[in-house]
């Protein structure tokens, strides 16, 4: 038998193979390992494998792990790290959702995940020089992490307690010891994680049952419906290859026991589907400066979470929100009596309105773009829409709270004066109404007042309030103390 020799991969240094191995995914590297003895013991060096860890935990510098190693600590949580990775997820629980922040923490070597939270405190009325009338209460938010009442724990004992009919670990369900319920007690509550399969993108159309909705940007969506409540493994990866690291689900119900006769009893069982969202699309940049997940003030429900996002192709307006945005662009002003505060119940073409934009309007504009030339052109252009992440029983999770169709010249309503939002561009835009239950939804005619790259606000015209909101500073909470 002829003799190769030596492959040339392994006449170079230790150090140097190690250097090579370094740029090698995580599937490469497991490969590489198994083509010889010496690869092997290469591949099993622990420096390559500490990468592999921080790239998917955010705001903590990882020091050696106690007692273990970094290639034991990858296989413990592998893989499950595309839930720290992709940090903030939102569920698809009737109406309200939930915001969670999830993050690994090296000192309990588990993945947590904790529900995000915000309070509204008292607010102050304060007056708006503009329009005295306006009814403005000021908005400063708590925003904290619920540390008592954890959603998600991943360690070593859960991995090891999965259940399941199937042999194959990615399709059992992993027991979460969330509430520390002691040994005698006769209820307790239990919650499992599951993973997901992606649901194949070119049967999905309008009326799918999916998360996230539709209207969120999202390369990966899985259904949230089952008339089983997703015992079927079909609902299950079967390999790595068919597992959705965009979403997950929790299963939760309450349990009793009989003391007497040893029985349990199941009830209250709850299953929540999980998504997240592309970081680009939430992250700003310089072009999109207002991108990112926001607390919002909506008085008598409280505060609630959205993803405002600046897309680069979006979809055509809701059809209702295009009708009070067609209602201005016929009476030239976005307070005039005779224009539609909300979309007419039934369709009007356009001619059968007789009323045109004045000169003096037409003028007015003009002097606004002249007053704005010196900006950013970069900056103040496209749309500004507003997603609900958390949501009401009027406007639910999912749903548009408002979107501004150009923030450019033109929508520009004014550029304001007044010491309350002095230097503010003001915007055209559109406010998502309805009643309770999401029912005879509608938009109402808004301004969005640009205060500054952190801080929104929004005028209800109709209304006759503003309401605020406050971007949230994501890494604030990704950090373990």
């Amino acid at each position: 038998m002829e003799d190769h020799g030596t492959p040339p991969l392994l006449t170079l240094p230790s150090e140097l193979i190690h250097h090579v191995l370094s740029y090698l995914p995580l599937s490469d590297l497991i490969s590489i390992g198994t083509v010889n003895r010496a690869l092997h013991d290469h591949s099993l060096q622990d420096t390559l494998w500490r990468p592999l860890v921080q790239a998917n935990v955010h705001g903590v510098n990882l020091t050696h792990p106690h007692n273990s190693t970094w290639r034991e600590v990858f296989k413990t949580h592998h893989p499950y790290w595309f839930i720290p990775k992709n940090k903030i997820w939102f569920a698809d629980n009737t109406h309200t959702g939930k915001l969670l922040i999830a993050r690994y923490n090296p000192s309990t070597n588990a993945i947590e995940g904790f529900a995000l939270g915000a309070e509204r405190r008292q607010p102050t009325f304060t007056t708006w020089d503009w329009n005295p009338e306006a009814i403005i209460h000021t908005f400063s938010p708590r925003i904290q992490l619920d540390l008592n009442a954890p959603i998600i724990r991943l360690d070593a004992n859960a991995y090891a307690r999965a259940v399941g009919e199937s042999p194959n670990r990615l399709q059992k369900e992993l027991p979460m010891d969330l509430y520390n319920e002691p040994a005698h007690a006769t209820a307790g509550l239990y919650s499992r994680l599951m993973l997901t399969r992606p649901w194949p993108q070119h049967i999905i159309g309008k009326n799918t049952p999916v998360w996230p909705p539709l209207r969120l940007p999202s390369t990966v969506r899985t259904r949230n419906d089952s008339a089983s409540q997703f015992r079927g493994l079909d609902h299950r990866p079967s390999k790595i290859q068919e597992l959705s690291n965009k979403t997950f689900r929790i299963r939760k119900w309450m349990e009793f026991s009989s003391r007497a006769s040893g029985i349990s009893m199941r009830v209250g069982e709850d299953i929540t589907t999980w998504a997240t969202l592309p970081e680009e699309c939430y992250t700003p940049t310089a072009q999109k400066p207002w991108q990112g997940i926001w607390c919002g003030d909506y008085a008598g429900h409280g505060c609630e979470f959205l993803a405002v996002i600046q897309p680069d192709n979006p979809e055509p307006l809701p059809e209702r929100a295009e009708w009070v945005m067609r209602a201005r662009e016929r009476t030239g002003s976005v307070s005039s009596s005779e224009s539609w505060s909300t979309a007419p119940m039934e369709a009007t073409s356009d001619d059968e309105s007789s009323s045109g934009m004045s000169m003096s309007s037409i003028s007015q504009d003009a002097e606004l773009e002249d007053s704005v030339e010196s900006e950013n052109g970069s900056t103040y252009r496209g749309r500004i829409e507003a997603i609900k992440l958390t949501g009401d029983p009027n406007i639910p999770r999912g749903e548009y709270t408002f979107i501004a169709p150009d923030i450019g010249p033109n929508g520009l309503v004014r550029v304001a004066t007044e010491d309350m939002f002095k230097g503010a561009r003001i915007v055209k835009s559109v406010g998502h109404i309805a009643a309770r239950g999401f029912r005879e939804d509608d938009f109402m005619a808004s301004q969005l007042i640009l205060i500054s790259h952190d801080r929104l606000a929004q005028y209800w015209e109709t209304f006759g309030h503003v309401s605020f909101y406050q971007r949230v500073n994501l890494d604030e909470f990704t950090k373990v103390s």
